[in-house]
């Protein structure tokens, strides 16, 4: 008798203990034999598919992603593991799943994987091109109205939030929210100056995050973007991250100029080598009142950037994500509450970290009343915006969409100058999104529609999507 077929009469309650135990006792086989577990636990065909495409992968010879999933339960402390099971994958993939599909029932719409909240704008930092630059710098919101938002969360199947800034570390009560919520992931990015061993050591302690460094290459492109030193004092949170025993990763924000050096393989392996199990690259995007449309990758640019992801995640053991070259393994854009939204720091509820309109305040209206506003259910309408899912964004990719939403429903702009991108840069980003356009049909007909289907990946899309959601900062 298979393992599969040992299993097949447990309870969910039973597959769950017997993952945990296997979790304390690693090795190839029990890796494939938690992958049985997991299906045990949904009934959904999406996560079904996730797990079931990582089974291939560990069944692969020379795949990099048993190296991937053994090092990571290897690195991480026992304690850690089961924590990272039950708010990551239990609560917020299986669990999870089943409140969604409740709500979804009852209201007619489905709540998303993800939250992304920006508790303060405060930093230490000024980074060029940042997307907070147009947003006034204050407090930002009580732990009150976090912890209420937080609720509501879990309320409906919520269980997985980033965490963004400003600078996170520099809200005072981070360490506390993650400590009031272990039934819930946090993904906390950071631009690491203020990473210590100390604080490294706590968050291994709570056991319900990890960490997302945010690194634009060595130290020329990082400080030209961040600031003299800032290189320097990234390596080191690294280091106290890695030697706490904290999962982290990385995060670049890409341009033209440092496209080339964030999509090397010497730069992914000098990642690797730091320690990170996982790799984020997100385009910068124009929208913070003071974009420079100068500084957006080519079209050819984002094919290199997609063909190393691609190449990547066949050799290298780590989750990586390219927000917008991945529309294809999302099927277009994520944003609108379809798989995540975001709540800013004045609490205004955002369909995207980049979109910066909004409809409701958090302040004013629930988590439910705001995922079902008239802005979001036209973009959650309109998606995919773009037959060609290598498209998938709504303001430089399909501009025209944006504005024909933002006429429709009339929200509010969140910061002065968010309106530039449907004003002073309407026609250069039309311009940009014919170039791109005509560059990626032919990519698109010739390797997705004609092709093979580029699926190969050491982290499936839901698994990626799980990782990834955040903006560029």
């Amino acid at each position: 008798m298979n393992f599969s077929e040992q299993v097949k009469d447990l309870t969910g309650q039973q597959v769950s203990r017997m993952i945990v135990e296997l979790l304390s006792r690693v090795s190839d086989e029990r890796l494939i034999q938690l992958t049985y577990l997991g299906e045990k636990l949904t009934s959904d065909y999406e996560i079904l598919g996730a797990i079931r495409g990582v089974r291939n992968m560990l069944e692969t010879p020379g795949h990099p992603a048993k190296k991937l999933f053994r090092g990571v339960l290897e690195y991480l402390p026992p304690k850690n593991r089961t924590s990272v099971f039950n708010t990551l994958f239990n609560n917020a993939w299986f669990m999870g799943n089943r409140k969604r599909d409740q709500f979804e029932k009852e209201h007619g719409f489905r709540p998303p994987f993800v939250m992304i909240l920006s508790p303060t704008w405060q930093c230490n930092l000024k980074c060029s091109g940042c997307y907070t630059l147009g947003y006034q710098r204050h407090p930002g919101l009580s732990y009150d109205l976090v912890k209420r938002v937080l609720k509501e969360c879990t309320d409906i199947g919520l269980h997985f939030v980033t965490v963004l800034g400003g600078e996170p570390f520099m809200y005072p009560h981070l360490f506390q929210m993650i400590e009031e919520h272990p039934n819930i992931f946090f993904q906390v990015y950071t631009n690491g100056t203020l990473m210590t061993k100390e604080k490294a050591k706590r968050i291994r302690d709570l056991g319900n995050a990890m960490v997302v460094v945010s690194c634009e290459g060595y130290e020329e492109e990082t400080d030209r973007w961040r600031g003299p030193g800032v290189y320097k004092k990234i390596m080191e949170a690294m280091d106290h991250l890695k030697e706490a025993h904290v999962l982290f990763g990385s995060s670049a924000t890409v341009t033209k100029n440092n496209v080339g050096v964030v999509s090397s393989e010497e730069w992914v392996d000098h990642l690797l080598k730091k320690g990170i199990i996982a790799q984020m690259y997100f385009l910068y995007l124009p929208v913070n009142g003071q974009g420079d449309i100068n500084l957006m990758v080519t079209p050819e640019q984002r094919n290199h950037l997609r063909k190393q992801v691609i190449k990547f995640r066949r050799t290298k053991p780590m989750f990586i994500l390219d927000f917008w070259n991945d529309g294809p393994h999302v099927r277009g854009c994520i944003a609108g509450g379809r798989r995540y939204f975001h709540i800013n720091a004045n609490g205004d509820v955002e369909p995207c970290v980049y979109t910066h309109i909004a409809m409701n305040n958090i302040k004013e209206v629930s988590l439910s009343e705001a995922l079902d506003s008239p802005l979001f259910r036209a973009i959650r309408k309109s998606q995919p915006h773009n037959e060609n899912q290598l498209r998938p964004c709504m303001i430089i990719d399909n501009p025209h969409i944006y504005r024909e939403i933002i006429e429709k429903t009339k929200p509010y702009f969140t910061h002065k100058g968010a309106e530039e991108v449907v004003t002073r840069m309407k026609d250069e980003l039309d311009a940009y999104a014919a170039r791109f356009g005509v560059f990626a049909d032919k990519v698109w007909k010739e390797e997705y529609l004609e092709g093979p289907v580029v699926t190969t990946s050491c982290a499936p899309s839901s698994i990626g999507a799980s990782m990834s959601m955040k903006s560029g900062s």
